[in-house]
């Protein structure tokens, strides 16, 4: 009997620390992410939006406006696929003439991190789902260069 409640404790710990850091080498992982969310700066709202496509495809865009005027300040299509076992997320902002591609450096059950070092600005994006209604996006670049989205889940789920 001691044996096999030791089998069982190593069992369950194996279980409850894997939950904890899984691979992320699916998209599975980061189904959390679809939706409508909406930051609310004030004077401009930003919004992104990710749908599935695949499984092996989420299809995004960003849009940033001012409130008052509804006069659209940025936009980008965004696209997270998976290939070969990994992740990337690829931005097409409307000023750029190509995709860049940020590759997953880092996940948890509830956050995703993608990397570029060779890209400008910016070279990392984070992803934080702090409660199932509220995410934190940051963005950042070097010597400190970042800046944070608050968004609110809008669309019910």
């Amino acid at each position: 009997m001691k044996i096999i409640k030791s089998v069982f404790a190593i069992m369950l710990i194996y279980v409850s620390t894997d939950a904890h850091s899984q691979p992320c080498n699916s998209l599975t992982s980061l189904h959390w992410l679809l939706g409508t969310w909406v930051a609310d700066h004030g004077k401009t709202v930003t919004i992104e939006s990710w749908r599935k496509v695949s499984p092996k495809t989420f299809e995004g865009v960003g849009k940033s406006s001012t409130k008052a005027s509804n006069k659209r300040h940025s936009s980008e299509l965004l696209r997270l696929i998976e290939m070969n076992n990994e992740l990337f997320y690829i931005a097409k902002p409307e000023q750029n003439n190509l995709p860049v591609a940020f590759k997953l450096t880092e996940c948890t059950n509830k956050t995703v991190t993608f990397e570029n070092t060779a890209h400008d600005f910016p070279k990392k994006l984070e992803y934080k789902l702090r409660t199932d209604n509220e995410m934190l996006v940051i963005v950042s670049g070097e010597q400190g260069k970042r800046f944070t989205i608050n968004f609110i889940r809008h669309d019910g789920k």
